[in-house]
């Protein structure tokens, strides 16, 4: 079995000490402050592979070559990266081509004989021809459709600033909250998260995450509401916009996407949790804490504490490039303590999706970056019908799903 810190044996002490630095380099915190769990690397030397047997690096290799993981390297360590690949190929089997496999990252005799069949009789991801064209600089359809609408929002926030914004532009001090005339969509600039505010303070997991990578367009449900705080200045509300974010640890427990640099910007909200006029005039501060994490397994439950300002993802379901509703809820973990346990009976479900679709679908794309825009419902209102359309369905297949 090959799980998360698997070790070829020829792999050298020197190899694992470079590996384990790059890797909090990477995540900016040393590994040795990450909680016990399944989330915590530690290295672990295997035997020499029995006869019929893959080893690390064999499945790292039949990965790049399936287009699992184009940036990864074959380098007899199964770190995160690897994790990633293994849960995206497993999530393949699962959800498209409807066989029995649980996408864990633990590999298996189950998962060696479908990787094994993959490789046999020449099959590809179903999505490989949507990347190509991607690659190709001919990105079209449904992706293209919401990269035309995002520099619609662009150009009407830059045309007529609302007070937050005018706010955002005269902010002098570093943060990883871009300026509107600085925000890109432009088809060749990387991974993007949008996240649709529907409305604000419904304390409900109620809004959309739409992932745009590669040509390729997924949807997750979650919410851009803050929960509670415990702050004496109120609830932190994320600014609309772009923000900066890079992979690192959401309190030392698992792999979350985090500000890149010193922070993103904020908006106190007072003793009401709700916005006014006059909480704007206090002014906006940098934040390091407003993360994108994972939030229990969401549908319709209630935000609660799960979110200090955080936006959160949830694990139940998530909606693929064909627009199909996937459900995640027969493995997906309801507490942070079912997720940690490390016999993986239960994962983060749909958020591992998204996290493996950045870190291995995307391990070719430059340094990691993720640019997160934050959108509100006035610029729903600019969206084309079909995509208006989509996201109601969405909102509809997910309240069905959970039986409301």
């Amino acid at each position: 079995m090959i799980s998360l810190g698997c070790v070829d044996g020829e792999v050298s002490d020197a190899q694992c000490s470079a590996y384990l630095k790059e890797v909090e380099t990477l995540t900016r915190r040393p590994l040795s402050d990450i909680q016990d769990g399944a989330d915590r690397l530690r290295l672990q030397r295997l035997a020499a592979p029995r006869a019929g047997t893959m080893s690390v690096r064999a499945v790292q290799q039949a990965l790049r070559q399936l287009g699992f993981f184009p940036g990864g390297k074959a380098d007899g360590i199964c770190g995160y990266r690897t994790q990633s690949a293994i849960r995206l190929f497993q999530e393949c089997v699962r959800a498209v081509e409807q066989q029995d496999c649980r996408p864990d990252g633990r590999f298996g005799p189950q998962t060696q004989q479908h990787l094994q069949r993959w490789l046999r009789d020449g099959l590809r991801p179903d999505w490989e021809p949507a990347v190509a064209a991607w690659a190709a600089g001919a990105a079209t359809g449904e992706y293209a459709d919401w990269l035309a609408w995002l520099n619609a929002v662009k150009a009407r926030c830059e045309a007529a600033t609302s007070p937050v914004l005018q706010k955002v532009n005269a902010f002098a001090r570093p943060s990883d909250t871009r300026k509107p005339r600085d925000w890109d969509f432009s088809p060749r600039s990387g991974i993007h998260l949008v996240g649709v505010r529907r409305e604000l303070m419904s304390g409900k997991f109620d809004d959309i995450f739409v992932l745009l990578i590669k040509g390729l367009v997924y949807k997750f449900q979650g919410t851009t509401d803050p929960g509670a705080t415990s702050h004496p200045a109120g609830m932190p509300f994320l600014v609309p916009g772009q923000h900066d974010y890079h992979f690192g640890w959401h309190k030392s427990s698992y792999l979350a996407l985090r500000p890149a640099g010193p922070g993103v910007l904020v908006v106190r909200a007072g003793a009401d949790a709700r916005l006014t006029p006059e909480d704007l005039d206090r002014g906006l501060e940098v934040n390091a804490t407003i993360n994108i994490h994972w939030g229990g397994r969401g549908l319709l439950g209630q935000v609660n504490n799960w979110s200090e300002g955080c936006q959160v993802i949830t694990g139940s379901v998530y909606v693929d490039p064909g627009n199909r509703l996937v459900s995640c809820q027969a493995f997906a973990a309801v507490t942070p303590a079912e997720a940690r346990d490390p016999a993986q009976t239960k994962t983060r479900g749909a958020y591992n999706m998204l996290l493996d679709l950045v870190t291995a679908l995307g391990s070719d794309l430059g340094d990691g970056r993720v640019k997160y825009t934050l959108v509100e419902a006035a610029d729903l209102a600019l969206l084309p019908e079909p995509l208006r359309q989509q996201l109601a369905r969405v909102g509809k297949e997910v309240v069905a799903l959970a039986g409301g």
